[in-house]
């Protein structure tokens, strides 16, 4: 056999019995490496440095917020303590996330970025992997690269999935440690918020089965959200309408009424942010809409016509000839709206409606976060 790469510069090699200092006794894991026990003198360092990878971890899973739906957004940091420095953010040896559905996932692109430096390694994870339709990839990617131990901030939130994973990790030798069962230091308050930050969207739908809705609004300083006459002028600056731009990347879907689309005529794309594209739905229950409307240009993103059943069925032929999909509702409202949302997998949804739209969904308790924009001092009276 070759001989086996050397570490990398500066990276500890596993320690002999004899060379522990007196404080650390030697012990053996499941996978006949030898390691050092901790010390009640390096625990404290300990934590804090999982606390930091764990958070890591998170901040990498945030990058594929609004590409992964319906499944969660995974990160995974692979870490090794080095000689040379106590940062652990030098101790990174490789990191990965979910692209999208059908792309590799988190832990393999992780293992592949450290190569041989994981060996020994610790895995940070911010959610628990899922074996979806039995897919094992995720824990045999660690598991061959070698991985010793796996810190994990949360299980999984899906019944037929949460555990199933760290089981798996465990039956191999590797150590798995959970946030507030076996690691409940005051240090992993802010790594285990970040943890539930990332993935807030899939675990409101997996408990309460909807999607996680997000309401955006611009009021001026004197209270109003738009003129007296319905005329259309920007509130926000430059600044606000790129963070709604990136909220829109985030999202499955952006949700506006018919007024928004007669007064503004708005594109509702994510444009300025590389990447994922909403779903572009319109609530309209008589559907008086216009015959011709930046919404209908599907080339630029899908567009959803949701309506009361029988409205306009000529028109709904011709929007069925542009590209556009028309929902019948019996009676058209948020609460069914959201349902139907979350039949299609929606994680995330942003309202971008005028007020009587935001009123009537909020009052049927489907908005779940309140996003305003910077303000100016006041809209003319046109």
């Amino acid at each position: 056999m070759p001989p086996p790469h050397p570490p990398p510069r500066g990276v500890a090699p596993a320690p002999a019995p004899a060379a522990c200092p007196h404080f650390l006794l030697p012990r053996r894991s499941r996978r006949g490496l030898v390691l050092p026990a901790p010390s009640a003198l390096s625990v404290a360092a300990s934590h804090a440095h999982d606390a930091l990878l764990l958070r890591r971890a998170a901040d990498v899973a945030d990058r594929s917020a609004g590409l992964t739906s319906p499944h969660p957004n995974f990160g995974c940091v692979i870490a090794r303590p080095q000689f040379e420095t106590d940062n652990a953010e030098a101790w990174v040896v490789g990191e990965g996330f979910l692209y999208a559905q059908g792309t590799p996932c988190a832990e393999l692109l992780a293992a592949q970025e450290a190569g041989e430096h994981a060996r020994g390694a610790t895995a940070y994870l911010n959610l628990e992997p899922g074996d979806c339709y039995g897919d094992s990839t995720a824990v045999s990617s660690l598991v061959q690269a070698g991985i010793t131990r796996a810190v994990v901030g949360l299980r999984h939130p899906l019944k037929h999935l949460r555990g199933k994973a760290i089981q798996s990790l465990r039956s191999e030798g590797i150590q798995v440690d959970v946030v507030g069962e076996d690691l409940h230091s005051k240090l992993f308050k802010e790594a285990l918020k970040s943890c539930l930050t990332v993935n807030a969207p899939l675990l409101y739908r997996a408990a309460f089965r909807v999607p996680f809705s997000v309401l955006k609004y611009a009021m001026t300083a004197d209270g109003k959200i738009a003129a007296s006459s319905g005329h259309a002028s920007w509130i926000s600056g430059k600044a606000s309408r790129g963070r709604v731009f990136q909220l829109r990347g985030r999202s499955d879907a952006v949700i506006v009424g018919g007024n928004t689309v007669r007064l503004d005529d708005p594109r509702l794309t994510a444009r300025h942010v590389k990447g994922h594209v909403p779903v572009r739905i319109v609530m309209s229950q008589s559907l008086n809409l216009p015959e011709e409307a930046n919404l209908w240009n599907v080339h630029d993103a899908y567009t959803i016509v949701a309506t009361q059943r029988g409205a306009r069925r000529d028109f709904q032929k011709k929007l069925a000839l542009k590209g556009v999909e028309v929902v019948e509702f019996d009676m058209l409202n948020p609460r069914d709206v959201m349902s139907y949302c979350y039949d299609r997998g929606y994680l995330s949804v942003l309202w971008e409606c005028g007020g009587n739209l935001a009123a009537s969904a909020i009052s049927a308790s489907v908005i779940h976060k309140v996003f305003s924009t910077e303000k100016i001092d006041h809209i003319p009276s046109i």
